[in-house]
């Protein structure tokens, strides 16, 4: 796994970029990675890792949750980059 540094900057460009939302999740589970791809270091996160699942509900015309997957890790480096807010 990345160093502190580059998962910050990862987290930085998802945000940026609108790859991931820099608010506040509406839902945040936490469990044992199912092998989903980590939305800031792009890493599958494997069934021996814990990962959260954060989710969004859209505030479009398309109702439902955006759902993403993080490291534990990744999840930290993007809740500073965000602020924490």
């Amino acid at each position: 796994m990345p160093d502190e540094s580059i998962l910050r900057e990862k987290a930085r460009v998802a945000v940026q970029s609108g790859k991931l939302p820099g608010r506040r999740p509406d839902r945040t589970w936490g469990g044992p990675g199912v092998g989903a791809p980590c939305a800031v270091c792009g890493v599958p996160v494997g069934r021996d890792e814990m990962e959260f699942e954060i989710q969004f509900a859209r505030d479009r015309d398309d109702p439902g949750l955006d759902k993403f997957h993080v490291h534990i890790r990744c999840f930290a480096a993007w809740e500073f980059e965000r602020g924490g807010s």
